[in-house]
C-alpha cells in the first residue's frame, strides 16, 4: 500500500487531499435538487386531487342513477335510519321518574 492511499476509500466521497466544491456552487446545487424535489411533490398532488376528483364525481354519477331507479327503496332506508338513530337516542336519554325521597331529598 502506497503512503497517499487510503486504505477504505468510500469511491463516492471526496477525498481530503482533492479541492473541495466551492461553497456558491454547492448551494445551487442543493437549492437546485430542493425544487426539483417540491415540483415533484406539486405535481404528485395535483395528480392525487385531480384522481380523486374524478372518483368522487364518478361516484355522484352512479348514485343519482340508483336514486332515480330505486326512490322507493331509498327513502325506506332513509326512513329506517331515521327512525333507527331516534330510537337510540331516545332511550339513551332517557330519565326514570325520581321518587318523592328523591325529589324532595328524603
Amino acid at each position: 500500500m502506497k503512503t497517499h492511499e487510503y486504505p477504505h476509500h468510500n469511491p463516492g466521497m471526496p477525498r481530503l487531499d482533492q479541492p473541495r466544491q466551492p461553497a456558491p456552487d454547492f448551494a445551487q446545487q442543493v437549492m437546485h435538487t430542493v425544487k426539483d424535489a417540491a415540483q415533484h411533490a406539486n405535481q404528485a398532488a395535483k395528480d392525487l386531487y385531480q384522481s380523486a376528483a374524478t372518483h368522487a364525481e364518478d361516484t355522484l354519477v352512479q348514485s343519482k342513477q340508483y336514486v332515480g331507479a330505486n326512490p322507493m327503496a331509498v327513502v325506506l332506508g332513509v326512513f329506517t335510519l331515521g327512525l333507527t338513530l331516534g330510537c337510540m337516542l331516545g332511550f339513551s336519554h332517557h330519565r326514570p321518574d325520581p321518587t318523592l325521597r328523591g325529589r324532595f331529598g328524603w
